[in-house]
């Protein structure tokens, strides 16, 4: 591993770059949707809207059936990163497209074909038919085509290139904005919005696939050996069926409601979509926290690459607590103000969904060393867990209670699989790293959310008289929580500790953990 990735100032340096990237790819394009949402519930009108809230939710769960070769790729990418391996990069890289090719055509096929029986089975799609399906059949042929260029990303990542895709990622969102105007101004329906994804998705195409080729070797051009490509399905099909299972237990809620308690389906939507915004904000690190355990275990060994993990691990559950803690609050009144559908549920379903993604976030950094060390089974047994309990409690609770027993379902369904999670890598794996349960700081937590909620019960009161509802509304409830964030700051950190972690961090001598 090169020196730079040591841990000290070189490893949170590349973090925290890849992150800043990440993250700036999703907060421009997440101001903007703040703006933009009551525009296109109004513009749309909630029906339509309803509508592309499932087509979304549908292309989301076509993009995970690439066989798990998307993740598993990133991983050996990393791994040959770590190994300065141009050749094998390349070697996997035309091997995957070859087979992603093949595999595209047949599955997204059959989605293809499926398409009216799809429309049909969704009480929300009545309002439009035609434009639903010629919505899905477009998405259909634009998985595909991110499927092939996702690869490339991948290659991107691994070299800690990710300037380049949140750049691309920026100005597809600039043209999903001016096409969702174009579409509501114009009156095009779904069938603009699905014009406005062509464009969006042929430029991003474009744009990634050269800057990846210049990490590639001409002298590793050609397929992998057949013990190569064993090796790579016997760990790939574990993280597709665990990315499946993730899918139906993130967006599985989304199919249910739609189908059987399809009038709270418009406001369920919002809200939901919102306490996912929420939960990508950590998620920011996620790419750059992958390549940088899967360098560390390529360069150093499980064994030394442990003590990386762990110092990364006590960082983030610190992060996302004091996240979810501070946010929830906020969430709930801003959601509800923001949208302006005269009802409390969509700020309810936000804030109790926003929960339930921080089990989800305390598992994911467990998850990505499980990935890491090559133990994809455990992901796969989490996500057993994870989704059949969310199904099972969803699909029991959905009828007598609606949207409320769907949101309880998934909250405890996360709880449950992330400390399952836990045991289970305390059971199986040689090299033991800190329970993150045990790194919570649950008196702070509870502190701060008090603390939240107290600040944005009273800012909140303001709307309709000071401050107009809609984007204005969910920004004076966002800094009415600021103050909560402070004081969760200054006591899990210190202010001695505070003032000195951004001097370090500034001249970049910071150490990751005390």
């Amino acid at each position: 591993m090169a020196e730079g990735d040591t841990v000290g100032g070189g490893m949170l340096k590349t973090l925290l770059k890849g992150t800043t990237w990440q993250a700036l790819g999703q907060f421009l394009p997440l101001i903007i949707n703040l703006a933009l949402t009551p525009y296109i519930i109004e513009g749309l009108g909630a029906e339509i809207y309803g509508i592309f809230l499932l087509i979304n939710t549908i292309q989301l769960f076509m993009s995970s059936f690439d066989g798990g070769i998307g993740p598993s790729a990133s991983r050996y990418f990393t791994l040959y990163a770590g190994r300065a391996d141009a050749a094998a990069t390349t070697r996997l890289l035309v091997t995957l497209l070859t087979i992603v090719l093949g595999t595209t055509t047949v599955v997204f096929g059959f989605f293809f074909l499926a398409t009216p029986a799809i429309i049909d089975f969704f009480p929300v799609t009545r309002p439009d038919p035609e434009g639903a399906a010629f919505l899905l059949r477009t998405m259909v042929v634009l998985v595909a085509m991110a499927q092939i260029r996702g690869l490339f990303a991948y290659v991107l990542f691994a070299e800690h290139k990710f300037a380049i895709t949140t750049t691309t990622g920026l100005a597809g969102h600039v043209i999903y904005v001016i096409g969702l105007v174009w579409t509501i101004e114009g009156n095009h329906g779904l069938k603009g919005i699905a014009l406005t994804f062509i464009v969006q998705q042929l430029m991003a195409t474009l744009a990634i696939i050269p800057a990846a080729l210049k990490h590639l070797s001409r002298s590793g051009v050609g397929l992998l050996a057949r013990p190569d490509l064993k090796e790579f399905f016997g760990y790939s099909w574990k993280v597709q069926f665990s990315s499946l299972l993730d899918m139906v237990s993130l967006q599985g809620d989304m199919l249910i409601v739609s189908k059987f308690a399809a009038v709270q389906q418009p406001q369920f939507g919002p809200g939901a979509n919102f306490a996912q915004q929420l939960r990508m904000v950590p998620m920011n690190a996620f790419s750059p926290v992958q390549a940088m355990l899967g360098r560390s275990v390529g360069g150093k060994g499980e064994a030394a690459a442990v003590a990386d993990f762990a110092r990364i691990q006590r960082l983030w559950v610190l992060g996302v607590v004091g996240w979810v803690a501070v946010g929830a609050p906020a969430a709930y009144y801003g959601v509800a103000h923001w949208v302006k559908m005269g009802s409390s549920l969509p700020g309810l379903v936000s804030a109790v969904l926003l929960v339930g993604h921080l089990f989800y976030l305390i598992g994911i950094i467990q998850i990505l060393w499980c990935l890491a060390v090559g133990r994809s089974d455990l992901e796969l047994k989490y996500g057993l867990i994870a989704t059949g309990l969310n199904l099972s409690l969803t699909l029991l609770l959905v009828i007598p209670y609606g949207v409320v027993g769907t949101i309880v379902a998934t909250v405890v369904a996360q709880l449950v699989a992330s400390i399952a999670l836990t045991v289970m890598m305390r059971r199986s794996l040689p090299h033991r790293a800190p329970s993150p349960w045990r790194q919570i700081p649950y008196d702070v937590a509870a502190l701060a959310a008090s603390i939240s909620y107290l600040c944005v019960y009273g800012a909140q009161m303001l709307v309709g008289n000071v401050v107009p509802t809609g984007p204005f509304a969910l920004l004076l409830c966002g800094l009415a929580a600021a103050p909560a964030a402070c004081v969760y700051a200054v006591l899990v950190i210190g202010p001695a500790e505070l003032r000195s972690m951004v001097g370090r961090l500034v001249s970049g001598r910071i150490r990751l953990g005390r």
